[in-house]
């Protein structure tokens, strides 16, 4: 007799916290649903053996929240296996959300789970608009071998059944590996996550529902273990799962129907997976027609993305690791406070809230949570940089206590750094800087420049007395900072001389009448230092030279304003297609400083979309484009400013690259992923956008441009025959989109915006840019303090890991014990040899090395106080301090 097939329905309810409703109107939803569970789960006498939870924790704090006495309970069902939670802590966007955000997702949530009985160890991804490459390898790192996703592979069709759509796609059951050669055993819901939902109980029903189903289910299944998941978005619990179980069982042979879980079917196919397919790296739906791939999201409410690259970096760059560092000398480690920050910010990184696919309320709540989550990480760098100047003996550069400020700048990248500083002072009285020169830590002289701000009102708030308040002096002194050291400050003394000493060098930063052309009768403006320059056209468009490859760019900068007739999802052109450019129009330019110019377009645009065109009416939009080029930099920075009163439209720069290469690069999570510019065949959106962390980059090996921006994702590579870079600036819809109608006039974004970003040109590959690209994100930071004796030296690196190819993305107290964790990348495709060194690296120490989640799996010796390791290809290791 031939073997039955097994058909595992696991009873599921796909939660997002907010989306099509604001949060606390789903809550009301969700503690409905749970106090349901809970019951069904705890019946002996019901059919209904368990539950998944649809993967994150932070369900399960909202439900008990509203229901705490129900703790205890939820706990005896996690433990019995009978409720599944975890791993994650939100079901977060993997694109938009840095990798050090995901691997705090996944600390959180599974200390959570555990603390809650048990965290499920499956990785899950039901509905995450494509999937990042270093997935796999993030898993392995929290010891999960599993995954299951719903996106990225084959075609999704709009009542989310699979179609092929001309490829013959992938089978459920399959291997996911990564570029580092990660591997976890996965399952692709073919048939989405809700094939099993509202299961008949009806004997005629349960066969002519069964013979649909488990069709769609055989078309992709590799084994004879078979998956149906009964639940959908916001699905309310079927309490008669049981008797509709019974209902296929008595009527469908061939198959044996169970109420199952995702640990049980996991194990039930594992025996069938040498023969699995793999799919390699990212999945993204590149092999679809490209109009469900949900990509267009990263250019929803750019807003949002803006806040969410701002806390991340507060809190990844700074707060984190000088919060370590203060701890390590003595002052307390503000754990909850760094958590508190941490899980305002994860509320803000579920698919549906980062994505900008949402309803108004919901993102207005998500602004504030921004604004409370960076209050907290600027407050906890804030007080950890300054415990840190306390402990440096700036005495040593300066004995004048009265007549001298100690400015001590900060750098939290793994290289040491040449940038530009700008370090405020507040003082009593104006001062005359004609009588006060800048020493560097080896107390040689070096020039500044120094702005005025006028006088300020503020208040000091002693810990040991009350509120002080104060006025006093403000001014911004702008420094080329030399060699500050990796992961470490260096310390300038600003000391007041006689007249006699007095020698300014800041000549040369002398303000060039601020805001009047300095050459009106001239078509183009320029600005140069010893590794580029830049010509500015008649109509705002760039040239630009990198001297060192003498290669030039032509026309950067254009912009370009298209109608946008889709929604939050989707950026879908008008049938018109009306694109205003402003080439070939005449622009503003003035030179306001030997170091900035100022561009200022008037374009003239229609006012919102007519049907599937665009209006006839018109309306104005004026772009201010603050270009800086300063000494030393190997970037141009573009600071892009308006006031939008359009409608259903899309603003992009352009920077035509004129590069002869068929992929280009962008950074992704610990990743830099190679992607072709052709997509395949059977592509037939017109539109090619993608996602990138902060950089995107076209190459030929040789040369490469590159456009790195602050909290703008969105890009394409245009298939114009000059490899032109699209960078969005502004994307404005009126509807969420998906299954219904809903009004969302906020994603207009009418009001005031701004863009910031750089250009980067480079020699060789992305890896030549990759450093500009994160010293833009991370500008140095200064902190000014009293003249005094300390423990520490003038100038100090706590740990520099010095190669291009190699990012450091975290340095962080760990959740347990007393070591310091530090973590790095490898972004390139070669194995990398590497020295670390610092004032960390004690010589008569080993240095662990860990898993992601901290777990130590090794030691290293270190030689003479640095650490020598060969990093494999894309690989992310994590060390114990």
């Amino acid at each position: 007799m031939t073997e039955k097939k097994t058909v595992h329905i696991i009873s599921h309810s796909h939660w997002d916290r907010e989306w099509y409703l604001p949060f606390e109107k789903f809550r009301i939803r969700l503690v409905e649903l749970m106090d349901k569970v809970i019951g069904l789960l705890e019946s002996n006498e019901s059919d209904f053996h368990y539950f998944h939870l649809d993967g994150h924790v932070l369900l399960v704090e909202d439900y008990l929240e509203i229901r705490p006495e129900m703790a205890e309970r939820i706990k005896l069902l996690i433990r019995a296996k009978k409720l599944f939670i975890g791993p994650w802590y939100v079901l977060q966007d993997a694109f938009l959300t840095s990798g050090e955000a995901q691997l705090r997702n996944l600390q959180l949530g599974i200390e959570r789970a555990e603390q809650l009985g048990g965290s499920t160890g499956v990785g899950y991804f039901p509905d995450t608009f494509g999937n990042i490459s270093q997935s796999a390898q993030i898993l392995k790192g929290f010891e999960i071998d599993t995954a299951v996703f719903g996106r990225g592979i084959n075609a999704i069709a709009e009542n989310n059944t699979v179609q092929n759509d001309g490829n013959e796609g992938y089978r459920s059951e399959l291997w996911w590996e990564g570029p580092d050669g990660s591997k976890i055993l996965s399952v692709f819901l073919a048939n989405w996550y809700h094939n099993g939902m509202e299961l008949p109980v009806d004997s005629e029903a349960a066969k002519v529902r069964a013979a649909v189903t488990l069709g769609n289910v055989e078309r992709f299944a590799g084994t004879d273990q078979l998956l149906l998941l009964n639940g959908c978005d916001h699905q309310p619990v079927q309490t008669d799962v049981g008797p509709a179980i019974q209902a296929l069982n008595d009527n469908v042979p061939g198959y044996r129907f169970i109420h199952s879980n995702f640990p049980d079917y996991l194990n039930a196919i594992a025996p069938y997976a040498a023969g699995f397919q793999t799919v390699y790296g990212e999945l993204t739906s590149q092999e679809t027609d490209g109009w469900a791939t949900l990509v267009n999201t990263a250019s929803s409410r750019l807003y949002l993305k803006q806040w969410n690259a701002k806390v991340q970096n507060e809190l990844e760059r700074w707060a984190e690791p000088f919060s370590a560092i203060a701890w390590k000398l003595g002052e307390a480690y503000p754990e909850a406070f760094m958590d508190h920050a941490w899980k305002l910010l994860l509320q803000n990184h579920p698919h549906d809230s980062i994505c900008g696919c949402s309803l108004d309320e919901v993102h207005e709540e998500m602004v504030v949570r921004f604004k409370k989550a960076h209050q907290i990480a600027a407050a906890l760098s804030e007080k950890s940089l300054a415990s840190i100047a306390g402990h440096i003996d700036t005495a040593s550069l300066s004995t004048e206590r009265e007549n001298a400020i100690a400015i001590v700048v900060f750098n939290p990248l793994g290289w040491m750094r040449d940038d530009w500083v700008e370090a405020q002072l507040d003082v009593p009285d104006e001062m005359d800087f004609n009588h006060w020169v800048l020493l560097d830590p080896e107390g040689n002289q070096m020039p500044y420049h120094v702005e005025d701000l006028g006088w300020t009102h503020g208040f000091t708030l002693p810990d040991d007395r009350f509120r002080i308040p104060w006025v006093k002096r403000r001014y911004l002194l702008k420094i080329q900072a030399q060699r500050i050291p990796a992961v470490g400050y260096a310390t300038f003394m600003l000391t007041k001389v006689d007249e006699a000493q007095a020698e300014r060098l800041d000549s040369s930063f002398e303000p060039d009448s601020i805001g009047e052309p300095a050459a009106a009768d001239k078509e183009e403006m320029s600005l140069e230092n010893e590794y580029i320059s830049v010509a500015a056209a008649s109509d705002g468009s760039l040239s630009l030279l990198e001297k060192h490859t003498g290669k030039r760019y032509e026309e950067l900068l254009v912009f370009e304003d298209a109608g946008d007739i889709g929604n939050e999802y989707m950026y879908k052109e008008p049938e018109d297609k009306q694109r205003i450019t402003t080439k070939g129009t005449k622009a503003r330019i003035s030179r306001i400083s030997p170091t900035e110019m100022l561009i200022i377009h008037e374009m003239d645009i229609p006012l919102q979309r007519n049907g599937q065109s665009r209006s006839q009416e018109r309306i104005g939009l004026k772009l201010e484009v603050l270009l800086t080029l300063r000494p030393g930099a190997r970037r141009v920075e573009v600071v892009v400013k308006g006031n939008n009163a359009a409608k259903d439209h899309r603003l992009r720069a352009l920077f035509p690259t004129d590069l002869t290469t068929d992929i280009c690069c962008a950074d992704a999570p610990f990743d830099v992923v190679r992607r072709k510019i052709q997509p395949w065949s059977g592509w037939e959106n017109p539109n090619r956008a993608d996602r990138m962390q902060t950089f995107v980059d076209v190459s030929d090996e040789r040369q490469g441009l590159m456009v790195a921006a602050r909290g703008l994702p969105e890009y394409e590579v245009l298939r114009d025959g000059r490899n032109t870079v699209a960078l969005t600036l502004l994307r404005c819809v009126g509807e969420l989109g998906d299954w219904n109608v809903f009004a969302t006039p906020e994603a207009q974004c009418l009001g005031t915006f701004s863009a910031e970003f750089a250009i980067v040109p480079h020699e060789g590959d992305y890896v030549q840019g990759i450093r500009e690209a994160h010293a833009f994100q991370t500008p140095l930071r200064a902190v000014t303090t009293s003249v005094h004796k300390g423990s520490f030296p003038c100038k100090q690196s706590w740990v520099s890991v010095d190669h291009p190819a190699l990012w450091v993305t975290s340095l962080k107290k760990t959740r347990a014990g007393d070591d310091l964790s530090l973590r790095f990348v490898n972004l390139t495709s070669e194995s990398v040899a590497v020295s670390i060194t610092g004032e960390s690296m004690d010589g008569r120490l080993s240095v662990g090395e860990a898993l992601l989640n901290e777990k130590c799996i090794g030691q290293h010796a270190v030689e003479n106080n640095a650490l020598p390791l060969t990093v494999p290809a894309k690989k992310i290791i994590s060390l114990l301090i």
